[in-house]
């Protein structure tokens, strides 16, 4: 039974996840909401465990990193289902930010990567 409290968007985007000066990198976040999401990872978390993820977007030419934390909901074989910590003013605004860059990606595409749009000069 779903027990979310948030709607989730499907996504295929980048993360790191570091837990006790362990980093996992370029994990794929496969669906995320304002209060949480699922990542594909080989390793197991306990529940409960709280990690940092680690977001780099690319938008306009422009990197931005977002940095959040969260808890290790569920965990599966394909990965981990986790909830977002600490909902101050600065995480509100980097989920705003990660969840409108993956409502803009074309997840229709049969590779799964984001099309690049040619601007006019």
């Amino acid at each position: 039974m779903e027990q979310r409290w948030s709607p989730r968007t499907r996504a295929d985007l980048d993360v790191d996840l570091s837990f006790r000066g362990e980093i996992l990198s370029n994990c794929k976040v496969r669906d995320i909401g304002m209060g949480g999401l699922f990542i594909e990872v080989k390793k197991e978390f306990p529940r409960d465990t709280v990690v940092e993820l680690k977001f780099k977007l690319k938008s306009a030419g422009q990197d931005t990193r977002h940095r959040l934390r969260a808890t290790v909901a569920r965990s599966s074989d394909n990965g981990l289902g986790m909830m977002f910590c600490d909902f101050d003013a600065g995480t509100f605004r980097s989920l705003q930010e990660v969840l409108h860059y993956v409502q803009g990606q074309d997840l229709s595409e049969p590779s799964g990567d984001v099309k690049e749009e040619q601007k006019p000069h």
